[in-house]
């Protein structure tokens, strides 16, 4: 078991000072609102049923618990927050659904199919394996944006950004005029080599507002493929502006009510998002696009500063909520590992998105049968509204957490510690009408079923993510979070190989937890094609290098000091994406240098790319004789040394006093695949002793969860009261 020098356990920290500062931090999932608090160094968690009609209600009523548990009004909480950081799920639902506004594309003329030719692989993005293998299955996504709503204007301007044929203003008047009339509430714009010189995109928006001010067209975003997407690859740029724009609306008056709602609660201070590029930032700075999976990146963040505390280098994260299962990889202790080519939802995207992948497996996961007599669960979930049959909110259909009630893992009593009863009548009602029945078997093998499917559906998207990725799952440790994690995670490690599994006090809160960890943080990219070795010898390419450099630092110095921070409390990053000559794909690396100052740091970059491009793919494949390609820059700026950076630990819960003296677990039946029902004792972790230790099968009860402890699996509680589950007989 790790062990790390970590502070003493405690609920509710003494204070340590006036620079502690006061921290309100949410997520927002699909089915609850997690809060975490801090308030004169003492920490609590709230959680409250996600409220979709308007979000800010279960964020709220999650502040309002935390506070409550801390002995204050929560309107004190508001009053003395030094900081507000909020990830959010807005958009998400309008994406899926389709349900947003009308977007209009203005492009090039000639190029108005651009998005709807797509690539050749389009049929195949978004979608599940067994449907990519069986092509007769496939179909394209529709198109987000009509062939009625996409205009072109006369422009042209060459790879080098050299203006050819100057911007038609009576063409972006026509243009403008026609989707206008077609009643769009947001406009993309995408021209071609924009991201060369976005002189001719600039002039569009000058236009729209010139001629059609707010006064006149309403709240209509306009954006810029030059600013959401300054690089290579005209259909994936206009695909990420259109989602940007399809997203704008909603996203940005959600954000605006809810900082209007914020100051009238007493809040001072301004609300910081979460963004699936890592790091949080001002709403101003941040793009809709941003949102969507933040609040799994923040999970991933939490359980970064987590592993650092262990002394961990490799941590698989797996986030069962009640929508979803959330995979992602800390490895050497860093969690910003970036998907070079990631889809969201049907389209592959330019976004520098942290690698976090997403299915359909959460408690509310609804299971049924298929016309063909198969079970299937997810991807559809109950939600918070109706949620799961044993909610007894009106949901009818069978989830995993209704199987998990029934199974005996969760106490239908004691649900978020009894503050939310479960009806287990419900839950047997719905596994039997929809699962037990047609597959002429008893509503307990039906929940055993699902329980074995879901499992292995998320034990084989962990062994995806490390084994098919060049990685040997034994050597990373489990951090199961969630309010369903702990219950499956022993499973599911058994599924894929995994053999340590942590759990952690507040795991349910985690994400939110993982959003106060997140520094204030910027990332600026721009495409530019530069030779540093032309296959015999280093370029002198110090000044087209450092010209490139110097304009993403005099953006980032621009934006980090309106967050508030100087040029002396921000930290610069500079990545780069290489190629050797004639390769398509690039690989990335930390530059060495910031600036070049001459043939000896430009071999120090040639050097660094060759060691990492020979990490990836074995000493023998570097090829520098072909030329060696910068084809990106990406700049990352963090702030440093303010209460905004501050990354809190999460203190745990001290152990209760267990009533008289000897702490005997109580017992219930529990039916456990693979061997049936057995009466098991439940120990209550909050009155658990540091270092107790338990042999499976048995299960460890929490106010937000449950950890299932299945025969083979030794159960232990460290100093720091995290939970370690190990695989009897597992590698020393």
């Amino acid at each position: 078991m790790p062990s790390a020098d970590l502070p003493p356990p405690h609920a509710s920290p003494a204070p340590s000072g006036p620079a502690t500062p006061n921290l309100l931090d949410v997520d927002i999932g699909g089915t609850f609102t997690d809060a975490f608090v801090v308030l004169g160094g003492r920490q609590a968690t709230g959680k409250s049923p996600t409220t979709h009609a308007d979000l800010s209600d279960g964020m709220f009523a999650a502040i309002g618990e935390a506070a409550r548990r801390l002995g204050r009004q929560p309107a004190d909480a508001f009053a003395a927050a030094d900081v507000v950081k909020y990830s959010t799920t807005v958009g998400t639902n309008a994406l899926i659904e389709r349900t947003g506004p009308k977007v209009g594309l203005i492009t090039t003329a000639g190029q108005e199919d651009t998005i709807h030719v797509a690539r050749s692989r389009s049929w195949a993005d978004g979608m599940p394996l067994e449907v990519q293998i069986d092509r007769t299955r496939a179909r394209r996504p529709d198109d987000l944006v009509p062939r009625s709503l996409r205009v072109g204007v006369r422009e042209r301007v060459d790879c080098f950004g050299t203006v050819l044929m100057p911007l038609s203003a009576d063409d972006v008047l026509a243009a403008v005029d026609h989707l206008v009339r077609q009643g769009v509430r947001a406009i993309a714009v995408c021209l071609t080599w924009s991201f060369m010189n976005p002189a001719h995109e600039q002039q569009i928006r000058e236009i729209v507002r010139d001629e059609y001010p707010d006064s006149v067209l309403g709240r209509c975003p306009v954006l810029l493929s030059s600013e959401v997407a300054p690089k290579l690859d005209e259909y994936r740029r206009s695909i990420t502006t259109i989602l940007s724009a399809f997203l704008a609306p909603d996203t940005e008056e959600h954000v605006i009510d809810l900082g209007h709602r914020l100051r009238s609660a007493g809040c001072r201070k301004p609300l910081l998002v979460a963004r699936n590029i890592g790091g949080v930032a001002s709403a101003s700075r941040t793009t809709a696009l941003h949102l969507l999976g933040s609040g799994p990146v923040a999970g991933l963040a939490g359980a970064a500063r987590m592993a650092s505390d262990y002394g961990l280098d490799r941590v698989i994260t797996a986030d069962m909520g009640g929508t979803s299962f959330d995979v992602g990889l800390v490895l050497d202790g860093q969690d910003r590992n970036y998907e070079f080519d990631p889809v969201i939802d049907r389209w592959r995207v330019h976004l520098p998105v942290i690698a976090n992948y997403s299915i359909g497996a959460g408690g509310g996961s609804v299971a049924f049968v298929t016309d063909a007599g198969e079970l299937r669960v997810g991807p559809r979930s109950a939600g918070s509204m109706p949620g799961p049959a044993c909610y007894a909110q009106g949901g009818t259909e069978p989830t995993v957490t209704d199987a998990d009630v029934v199974l005996g893992y969760i106490d239908p009593d004691y649900f978020l510690g009894g503050a939310m009863p479960l009806s287990r009548r419900l839950a047997e009602r719905a596994l039997r009408r929809r699962i037990a029945d047609p597959l002429g078997i008893d509503a307990t093998e039906a929940a055993l079923r699902v329980r074995r499917l879901i499992d292995g559906v998320m034990g084989q998207e962990i062994y995806r993510q490390t084994a098919l990725e060049g990685h040997d799952p034994r050597d990373f440790t489990m951090f199961a979070f969630g309010g369903a994690g702990p219950v499956h995670a022993a499973d599911v490690a058994a599924y894929s190989d995994v053999e340590t599994v942590a759990t952690f006090p507040h795991g349910s809160e985690l994400n939110a937890y993982g959003v106060a960890t997140m520094p204030v943080m910027q990332t600026y990219e721009r495409t530019r094609m530069i030779e540093l070795f032309d296959g015999e010898a280093h370029t002198d390419a110090a000044g087209a290098f450092n010209e490139m450099v110097d304009g993403l630092v005099e953006l980032a110095e621009r934006d980090m000091a309106e967050e508030g921070f100087g040029a002396g409390s921000v930290a610069l990053r500079l990545e780069l994406d290489m190629s050797y000559g004639g390769q398509h794909h690039t690989v990335r690396l930390e530059s060495p240098r910031m600036r070049l100052g001459g043939l000896a740091d430009v071999a120090a970059v040639c050097d660094a790319f060759n060691a990492v491009f020979a990490d990836a793919y074995g000493a023998g494949s570097i090829h520098p004789y072909g030329g060696i390609l910068v084809q990106l820059f990406r700049l990352v700026a963090s702030a440093s040394g303010s209460q905004l950076t501050d990354r809190p630990r999460l203190a745990a819960a001290p152990a209760a006093a267990a009533a008289g003296g000897e702490n005997r677990p109580e017992a219930r039946e529990v039916c456990w695949p693979g061997s049936g029902p057995a009466l098991t004792p439940v120990y209550e972790r909050g009155r658990l002793p540091v270092g107790f230790s338990t042999e499976g099968p048995a299960l460890v009860s929490d106010v937000d969860t449950t950890v299932a402890v299945p025969g083979g699996w030794h159960y232990e509680l460290d100093d720091h009261r995290t939970g370690w589950l190990t695989r009897t007989g597992a590698r020393p």
